[in-house]
């Protein structure tokens, strides 16, 4: 098997994830699903070349692994935001492009230290639009398409968390 089908065939695993991703409404749950998805995305674009995108995955899963653990606190962002700017520096060819998940990545960052599930779905958001971008260059099509369908789940999962703090408010 060549190294472009192993990469899609991992990518269409990450896909199908980010897509449930979208859905979801809690912290944990959306950072342990991330988890998953990071290292699926991780071995697919390895195999595709895309070492931007591999870089900023394992700085997430990394990142993710202690907001799990404790609060993101200002220096934890500052500190994983310049990691990765400067790794994101040190390993790619410096194009625009090699930047999307540089900025994806910063897009949660900012958003993890947000009790507010609200905010972290949008700093979500953010992420997808950046990487639908990246895999458009990249002309990784599948995962551009789910891409497309991440955003309208997450848009949903927005929906979702706004319809059930209105419910909650009126309940009481």
């Amino acid at each position: 098997m060549n190294l472009v089908l192993i990469g899609r065939i991992f990518s269409l695993l990450a896909c199908i994830l980010m897509v449930i991703i979208g859905y979801l409404k809690h912290k944990k749950t959306i950072l342990w699903a991330q988890n998953l998805q990071f290292i699926l995305f991780s071995i697919s674009y390895a195999c595709l070349g895309g070492i931007a995108a591999v870089v900023g995955n394992m700085v997430s899963l990394l990142r993710n692994l202690i907001c799990l653990k404790c609060n993101l606190t200002l220096p934890l962002q500052i500190f994983f935001i310049g990691f990765q700017g400067v790794f994101t520096f040190i390993t790619t060819q410096n194009r625009w492009i090699d930047w999307l998940p540089f900025v994806a990545a910063t897009c949660i960052t900012l958003s993890l230290s947000s009790k507010k599930d609200i905010i972290i779905k949008l700093g979500c958001i953010g992420s997808i639009l950046c990487f639908g971008t990246y895999d458009f260059f990249l002309q990784n099509w599948i995962v551009f398409g789910f891409d497309c369908f991440s955003l309208v789940t997450s848009l949903i999962g927005v929906y979702r968390i706004t319809f059930d703090k209105k419910e909650a408010e009126e309940t009481f």
